[in-house]
């Protein structure tokens, strides 16, 4: 039961971004390498007895909000920022906001393995 519920979490997650405008748009690689590094670290760092599946899923929340953060930052210190160009500062508003999204969606998935 427990792969069944990863099977329809991971098709609804899929579906829902393929039916909101396409996969292309939700897929940006240095913020899942930067969710993944952060959550390899993490898990790297538990201490006996603790389960390295949890801290895995607990890194990758925590390296997607410092992701989000990051990369708010350095929007807010563009030229474009500055100018205020809201046909740049959106697209890359949705770029800044994806690396919560994956932390989220890769803790969900650890909590069924747990």
């Amino acid at each position: 039961m427990k792969f069944l519920g990863i099977v329809i979490i991971v098709g609804i997650f899929f579906g829902a971004l393929e039916m909101g405008g396409g996969l292309d748009k939700a897929i940006d690689l240095m913020s899942l390498i930067f969710v993944i590094g952060v959550a390899v670290g993490h898990a790297l760092g538990a201490k006996d007895g603790e389960n390295k599946i949890t801290r895995f899923g607990d890194g990758c929340v925590r390296g997607g909000w410092l992701a989000f953060l990051m990369g708010v930052s350095l929007i807010a210190g563009s030229e474009i920022a500055a100018a205020m160009d809201f046909g740049s500062l959106m697209p890359a508003m949705a770029v800044a906001l994806l690396p919560p999204l994956y932390g989220y969606f890769f803790k969900i998935i650890t909590m069924q393995l747990e």
